[in-house]
C-alpha cells in the first residue's frame, strides 16, 4: 500500500462517494450538501440516509488517508457476507478456494465490462475501506464501498497476471468517538491512527 494523502477530511470522503453513488444508481447529485453539519457523526448519517446512501462507517472517522491499494492489500480486504454465503469473507482466502474465479455481479453493474476489459479503476471511483474487527479476521481491511469492484479487478488481474494493478481507496484513520457506530463497535477506537 502507498499511501497517497494523509489527513482526508470525513467531508471530502461523504462527497465523492456521494457523487458516485448517485451517479451509477442514474440519481441526480445532492445539491445542499453545504449546509450538513460536518463535526457531527450522527447527524450526517441521518443526511445520508434521507439520501439513500451507506451510513455509519462514512461518518464514523474524522480522519481519512487516500492510499493505492496493490494485489496484496486487496487480498487482506474483507468484503460484506451476502456475496458468497457460507463462506470466508477475506478475499485471500476466497481467492484460495478459487471463489473468485467464477463470480459473476447480480445485476450489470457500470463497472463490470470496463474492469473486465482491461480499464483501470481511477479514483473518480474510489473504494471505502475501515479496519477490519476480529470477526472478519484474517482480513487487515473491511471494504465497506467496493467489494464487487475489488472482486472484478482481483479477476483481472489474477487471470492476466497484471500484478501491478492498483485501485484507489479511503482508508479510516482516526475514528470520531460520538459515532453511534464507533460505539457500537469499540474495538475500532483501540486501532487509533493507523497510516
Amino acid at each position: 500500500m502507498r499511501v497517497e494523502r494523509n489527513g482526508v477530511t470525513r467531508e471530502e470522503v461523504i462527497r465523492r462517494y456521494a457523487v458516485y453513488d448517485r451517479r451509477k444508481k442514474g440519481l441526480p447529485p445532492i445539491l445542499d450538501m453545504d449546509g450538513w453539519r460536518w463535526d457531527d457523526p450522527d447527524e450526517i448519517d441521518k443526511k445520508l440516509h434521507a439520501c439513500g446512501l451507506k451510513c455509519g462507517v462514512l461518518a464514523a472517522y474524522r480522519d481519512w488517508a487516500c492510499v493505492e491499494f496493490g494485489v496484496a492489500d486487496l487480498l487482506e480486504c474483507a468484503v460484506v457476507n451476502h456475496i458468497f454465503p457460507g463462506e470466508p469473507r477475506a478475499l485471500g482466502q476466497l481467492a484460495l478456494r478459487g471463489k473468485l474465479a467464477t463470480w459473476v455481479p447480480i445485476g450489470h453493474p457500470e463497472w463490470w465490462g470496463p474492469i473486465r476489459n482491461g480499464a483501470s479503476l481511477d479514483v473518480s471511483s474510489v473504494l471505502i475501506a475501515r479496519p477490519a474487527l476480529k470477526s472478519e479476521s484474517p482480513a487487515r481491511w473491511y471494504l465497506e464501498d467496493g467489494s464487487g469492484r475489488s472482486i472484478a479487478l482481483l479477476q483481472r488481474i489474477l487471470w492476466y497476471g497484471e500484478a501491478e494493478r492498483i485501485a484507489w481507496a479511503y482508508v479510516g484513520q482516526q475514528p470520531d468517538e460520538r459515532s453511534a457506530f464507533i460505539l457500537s463497535h469499540p474495538e475500532l477506537m483501540a486501532n487509533g491512527k493507523l497510516l
